[in-house]
């Protein structure tokens, strides 16, 4: 009875992981991660069948690789390590980045009741929270620390939809919204699909940062997809976030075309934002649009546009992206990207980022 339960689980339709991914396939994140809402934890399918099936060049031979991130029947265990070589083109130096240590685990505790651990070294961030599944798995209840569900889970922070430019360029200063990747808060998120929608609720702390927090300003954190799976598989939805302190509200959509082609678009209204660059109590708008090309399994082109503007009158910061994604192995990926930056801002300087970031994952 109880893998039959965990069966239902892990194959229960939910929202995005690797959203382009995604988008090209038809599939749900559910399908290849144990969180609804996309990302971190990979299943048995998301560690073994699908990168040995979609992200490898080199083809298989005989059965080709079988890791099982089974510990046993209830207890799955997985990571991410990005490590990189970055250039700074304004100042004409480089430096090796280590970006994530991650390790994950779930434990299968009674039925449909789950308990999520993440530690991530480099950042010193965490998550832990219980799951419970009612019914077949279309409705959840999760409490903890966890990431909140807002706008498109893409797996590169330095989106300004996401958590931005850390300020490490120089003349590009610490710009974009909340969600770096230490960020977690602390609260219930209740989500439940049906038909072809996903809505998901959170009521949090509204901090990101503390363990406990007496206050009365609670943050309300909403969001909601449809989405429509054929040759073309097309996605919609929004999201919002309101707190006394800091308020953003935003919509997604997705295309992908012919398991080849995927399009992601996002666009974010926020207030307050808590960034030591903008000034208190203004607005600001962040916006991306990104598109994947799947050359061949194990080798995806991208391009993105990544859009921040600050307060009435205040520059803005944007950045075209070139890219590809090199998978030779099942858990290894190679990332060479070159970055343009492009501001209005006053004496700044718009300097050219080019990297390469590898990545091991199970």
């Amino acid at each position: 009875m109880r893998r039959i339960l965990l069966i239902l689980f892990m194959t229960a339709d939910a929202v995005f992981a690797l959203p382009r991914f995604a988008m090209m396939t038809g599939m749900q994140c559910i399908n290849c991660h144990v969180n609804p809402t996309g990302g971190e934890l990979r299943n048995s399918y998301g560690s073994s069948d699908f990168p040995d099936d979609h992200l490898r060049l080199i083809p298989a031979h005989g059965n080709g690789f079988d890791f099982n991130p089974k510990l046993g029947e209830d207890i799955l265990i997985g990571g991410d390590v990005r490590f990189q070589y970055l250039y700074d083109g304004q100042t004409k130096n480089t430096t090796f980045q280590s970006m994530e240590g991650s390790i994950y685990s779930a434990l299968h505790l009674y039925t449909s009741t789950r308990l999520f651990v993440k530690y991530d070294f480099v950042n010193t961030a965490y998550e832990v929270y219980g799951m419970y599944n009612f019914g077949t798995g279309d409705t959840y209840l999760k409490a903890g620390a966890f990431s909140p569900s807002y706008g498109i889970r893409l797996d590169d922070h330095t989106a300004y939809t996401r958590g931005g430019n850390f300020g490490y360029l120089q003349g590009i200063p610490q710009i974009g919204l909340i969600f770096a990747p230490d960020y977690r808060d602390l609260g219930v998120e209740l989500g439940s699909k049906f038909d072809n929608f996903f809505v998901t609720v959170d009521a949090t702390n509204g901090d990101g940062l503390s363990n406990i927090n007496f206050n009365s300003d609670k943050a309300f954190i909403g969001r909601v997809e449809y989405l429509v799976k054929s040759f073309m598989n097309f996605m919609l939805g929004g999201s919002g976030y309101v707190s006394r302190g800091v308020k953003m509200y935003g919509f997604h959509a997705g295309v992908g075309i012919g398991r080849r082609l995927s399009v992601l678009a996002e666009y974010d209204w926020a207030k307050s934002l808590p960034n030591t660059f903008l000034p208190p109590n203004v607005t600001s708008n962040a916006a991306l649009v990104e598109a994947t090309y799947d050359i061949a399994d194990g080798l995806y082109a991208m391009g993105r546009f990544d859009y921040f503007k600050t307060y009435a009158g205040g520059p803005y910061y944007s950045r075209y992206i070139l890219g590809i994604n090199i998978y030779p192995l099942p858990h290894l990926d190679f990332m060479p990207q070159v970055r343009f930056n492009t501001t209005n801002a006053l004496g700044a300087s718009q300097p050219l980022e080019a990297l390469v970031q590898s990545h091991v994952y199970f």
